[in-house]
């Protein structure tokens, strides 16, 4: 991930949850995505069943979660903008679909 976020990148996790809340610079948004493969013992997976781009926003996500005893597979909108000719994600917001049931899954 680290090539593809600028220096200050801002990460929005919404929801009410460990994992929810606003991540700023590279290093903070490598931690959370650390804390969510040590969470989930490495079972995160999105595939983008469809995206959404221009120059400088892009749309899409969808996420699959499972740990033992539990498991989440969920649609989520995912929208970021990057800028520069380098194209790094400058801020990124992560909504789910159903928020109460990834509230759940973090719970």
């Amino acid at each position: 991930m680290r090539p593809f976020l600028a220096d200050d990148v801002l990460w929005h996790v919404g929801g009410n949850h460990s994992m929810s809340g606003d991540y700023v610079g590279i290093e903070a948004v490598i931690d959370y995505f650390r804390r969510v493969r040590k969470e989930t013992a490495g079972t995160l997976r999105s595939r983008p069943p469809r995206s959404l781009a221009n120059d400088r926003h892009a749309s899409m996500l969808h996420a699959c979660l499972r740990v033992p005893r539990r498991a989440m597979d969920g649609r989520a909108a995912g929208r970021g903008t990057h800028a520069g000719s380098n194209g790094r994600w400058t801020e990124y917001w992560a909504l789910a679909s159903d928020q109460d049931a990834v509230n759940a899954f973090w719970s």
